[in-house]
């Protein structure tokens, strides 16, 4: 059998310590190794993966000291030693069939990359969310999906085979953690040939309104413009940049619709104008989703017009 490495990068996560560990041992499929990386947790962190985890050789547990959730999960993927790797955020649960689903299509397809389908949690409430359109895609066929959030760029609900990481030199984005898993995944996508999705939601992602994605500040809001830029450069040394700069600007239109919901820039910020003047396109707005769309065209005239948020 194939073995998965599975990668769980944890900062202060003792409340959600047991429903990880479990989520993972309910798994159908066997051969798989977990990675759990304490992140220098300051709470029962460390106390709760001894005790959840004491006597099954199939979870590795390694401490460092706090160095942010790249660090983390780059650790993770050093000491793993699977045919593939998949990553699972400690605070967010599998279904049960994840890994066996997700590999029967990982061998189907030969992909590099699978993508599934998840549920998004919110108290007693489940949606689907589709991560695209089912079916196989060469990498710049699926970038273009991503670019334009017709997938998400989100590094879990996804696997990977291991060489991505292992064969390529990915880099991560200093001082970001909103849109640094966009990053990343961008660069994998680029390092891959064939990117498999299928239909069947497979991951459950819990909404926490504690969670970063929900922080509002103005540090947060610039991070998104950042990502966005560090991005940019690095497709720019790609072959097929040129078709695909109408998809580059839907990336910053959408990267400067979650920095205007963490906090509002105003019109003297050089970096968010320079981003405004480069890529914001009517033809952008029509390839992105509608309820996108819509709020990054009213967000953007009320900038130009009263310099103040859409939401006050």
């Amino acid at each position: 059998m194939k073995t998965v490495s599975i990668v769980v990068p944890i900062y202060n996560g003792g409340k959600y310590i047991e429903q990880c560990i479990e989520t993972i041992k309910r798994q159908s499929y066997s051969a798989w190794e977990a990675i759990i990386v304490n992140d220098g947790s300051n709470d029962d962190t460390q106390e709760l993966l001894d005790r959840y985890t004491q006597g099954d050789e199939r979870f590795k547990v390694i401490y460092q000291n706090n160095s942010g959730a790249a660090s983390a999960r780059k650790k993770g993927i050093i000491e793993s030693g699977g045919d593939f790797l998949t990553f699972l955020d400690v605070d967010d649960t599998w279904e049960s069939s994840y890994l066996s689903d997700m590999v029967e299509n990982m061998l189907e397809t030969e992909a590099d990359i699978c993508v599934c389908p998840f549920y998004i949690v919110n108290g007693v409430s489940r949606k689907v969310k589709k991560n695209g359109n089912t079916g196989c895609y060469g990498k710049v066929e699926f970038l273009k999906e991503v670019l334009r959030h017709r997938s998400g760029w989100e590094l879990w609900a996804k696997m990977y085979k291991a060489d991505l990481f292992r064969n390529n030199d990915i880099l991560s984005p200093d001082n970001i953690r909103i849109g640094e898993d966009a990053a990343v995944f961008i660069q994998l996508i680029i390092k891959s040939e064939k990117v498999s999705v299928i239909s069947k939601p497979l991951y459950n992602y819990i909404q926490y309104f504690s969670s970063a994605s929900h922080i509002k500040s103005e540090g947060y809001a610039m991070e998104p413009l950042m990502a966005a830029n560090f991005i940019d450069r690095i497709l720019k040394n790609e072959y097929f940049y040129n078709d695909i700069k109408d998809y580059v600007d839907c990336m910053f239109l959408l990267f400067y619709s979650n920095s205007t919901r963490k906090a509002y820039i105003g019109r003297s910020n050089s970096l968010l104008n320079s981003i405004l003047k480069k890529h914001f396109r009517l033809g952008a707005l029509f390839m992105i989703p509608v309820p996108k769309a819509i709020y990054i065209l009213l967000s953007y005239l009320s900038r130009k017009i009263f310099d103040k948020p859409i939401l006050e």
